[in-house]
């Protein structure tokens, strides 16, 4: 392995793993908020048994999509997750060329870190250092003291071994749902990992201006439009 290739799997395992998941769960909570907004037409037309289903399969694919991002290490598979990129990056902590550390500093310094430190430390220190403070931060839904985004992983991670992947004999009820808004908090954290993780090994840029656009996933809206369109076009809403 050598510095290329470590990039280039980096590359791969920020382009097609996570980016690919945040775009299914922004498409996922942007489809949802547009069939929210017009549940009243919906309801009156008859349809509202129809878009129900569609609800749901839209969370069931939002729940998979989170939950893959956060999903530990191991089993038969290689993953291009969130822990397999830490890894990844420890793994070959001495080949990064780091083209630019300020963005790592940024993220160091705001979690306690010493900026003179890390100003006088090797990349492959550096790494190390980053390494550590994602692993810190990462969501841990078995933790004893659960932070919000612990808890809301808990949840997705409930719901899809319960009742995605086995189908157990329980009531969607019983457990706690595919939070719609609780779960944007983590998309964001997968969002700012892979804009940090980009800029600062890759040298490639995530957001937009002021930080307010993830333009990896800019389109993710696209099918919530062609709902709204759909719904206009066979008369259920009218034109805006």
């Amino acid at each position: 392995m050598n510095t290329n290739n470590a990039e280039e799997q980096l590359r791969n395992y920020l382009q097609y793993g996570l980016v690919a998941e945040i775009l299914w769960a922004d498409e996922a909570y942007a489809l949802n908020a547009e069939i929210i907004r017009h549940a009243k037409q919906i309801n009156a037309h008859r349809f509202g048994a129809l878009f129900a289903s569609l609800q749901t399969m839209i969370s069931d694919r939002q729940t998979l999509s989170i939950t893959k991002m956060f999903d530990s290490v191991g089993g038969r598979y290689p993953t291009r997750n969130i822990p397999a990129t830490l890894e990844l990056l420890e793994r070959h902590d001495t080949l990064w060329q780091v083209p630019n550390r300020q963005g790592l500093h940024h993220s160091l310094i705001e979690s306690g870190a010493d900026s003179t430190h890390l100003e006088q430390i090797s990349n492959a220190e550096l790494t190390r250092n980053v390494v550590v403070h994602f692993r810190d931060t990462l969501p841990d839904p078995l933790s004893a003291t659960p932070d919000r985004l612990s808890l809301t992983l808990r949840a997705l991670r409930e719901a899809r071994d319960k009742l995605i992947a086995h189908n157990e004999a329980i009531e969607r009820t019983a457990i706690q749902e595919s939070m719609w808004d609780e779960t944007v908090a983590l998309v964001n954290y997968a969002k700012n990992f892979v804009a940090t993780i980009g800029w600062g090994y890759l040298g490639e840029f995530y957001y937009g201006e002021n930080n307010d656009n993830f333009w990896a996933t800019s389109n993710a809206k696209s099918t919530s439009i062609s709902l709204r369109r759909l719904l206009r076009a066979a008369a259920l809403t009218e034109a805006e």
